[in-house]
């Protein structure tokens, strides 16, 4: 097999993708959940607040007496807060979620990742996954996240060094709100980087995606078999084609007004019907043997021949079958037709 140098063609693709192959990094749908999930706790966190406020008098409520109606009660509002707090956030990761995974695979479904492949059994195929390029390359993203992590942590504890001490002077609510900044600060940090980590994963997914789709020239020559037929079936059909189109043209001969000649060489027989075109147009035309037959069917048709070597060679050159005859030659063709309807008038 040589070497898989050639750029992986539409069916190839069409293929890959009905095996489940399709070219998506993981990392960027987690990447855009992350930065989700932080946008959403900054619009949402003040919503959060407010529904806990309802809980607190069941904690330090002077009023309240515990038994088991009171706390059968509480767990019901504990619930029920948690949901309202927990859904919107849970409901939009999962949209996020979604629209990024659609966003790069499209609509796709598959089962052919699910059928049992007796190759995954294989103690070397299993090593080789362990310690190939691609458990590497997970391995340094991995080291990579954790190193973004840290940095952001600690750039957003040294920008609060100076203030933390001061937070033993002010109140519970004043410490929650700087501390609730500042986590979303962190987050919006650590989403930022892992987004700019995701674009590149995905840059180098795609060349990694391409890079097992390409083709040698074998593959590329069986494929070709497969879509086209192999040269003796082209060869075939382009003969039978050839032989119905000159069926076609000979049946169409007996309808010609005049054939012109070369004399020998090229055969070029012309129509004209008003109802039909505008202008004269070809019904027939060859040369060397096709014009030789085309002369002898209109001798059996008692069709004119009239000799006209450079009108007999611009027709052949210039116009097509079925087409009409170009403007530049119609005083030519007009003085041929001319000619042919006298001579049948006398006759």
């Amino acid at each position: 097999m040589s070497e898989k140098q050639f750029t992986a063609t539409p069916r190839r693709r069409q293929e890959a993708r009905k095996k489940g192959q399709v070219l998506k990094s993981q990392e960027l749908t987690s990447a855009v959940m992350l930065l989700g999930f932080v946008a959403v706790l900054k619009f949402w966190l003040p919503v959060m607040l407010q529904r806990l406020e309802v809980l607190f008098p069941y904690v330090w409520g002077a009023d309240t007496h515990w038994n088991i109606h009171s706390v059968s009660g509480l767990m019901v509002n504990l619930l029920w807060a948690s949901v309202q707090i927990a859904a919107p956030v849970f409901a939009a990761g999962a949209i996020i979620a979604l629209a990024g995974n659609f966003l790069q695979v499209k609509t796709l479904f598959t089962s052919e990742p699910l059928k049992p492949d007796l190759a995954r059994l294989n103690p070397v195929n299993g090593f080789k996954r362990m310690f190939g390029s691609k458990a590497w390359m997970e391995l340094a993203k991995s080291l990579l996240k954790v190193i973004v992590i840290g940095y952001c942590l600690y750039v957003s504890v040294r920008d609060n060094l100076e203030v933390f001490p001061a937070l033993q002077r002010l109140d519970v609510g004043q410490a929650a709100v700087f501390l609730g900044h500042a986590v979303l600060s962190l987050g919006w940090r650590i989403s930022l980087s892992f987004l700019v980590l995701a674009v590149a994963d995905y840059l180098y997914q795609r060349w990694d995606y391409e890079k097992n789709l390409r083709m040698s020239r074998e593959e590329l020559k069986e494929e070709f078999k497969q879509t086209e037929g192999s040269p003796q079936i082209r060869s075939e059909i382009k003969r039978r084609q050839r032989a119905m189109a000159s069926r076609r043209m000979m049946q169409d001969l007996k309808k010609a007004d005049v054939v012109v000649t070369n004399p020998t060489h090229i055969s070029v027989a012309l129509r004209y019907e008003p109802a039909e075109k505008s202008a004269p147009f070809v019904v027939a035309k060859g040369q060397d043997a096709v014009a030789l037959r085309i002369r002898e069917m209109a001798r059996e048709y008692g069709i004119t021949i009239l000799e006209n070597k450079p009108l007999a060679r611009a027709l052949y050159a210039q116009v097509d079958l079925g087409e009409a005859v170009p403007a530049e030659l119609y005083k030519a063709v007009a003085e041929v037709l001319a000619f042919v309807y006298r001579l049948k008038r006398r006759r």
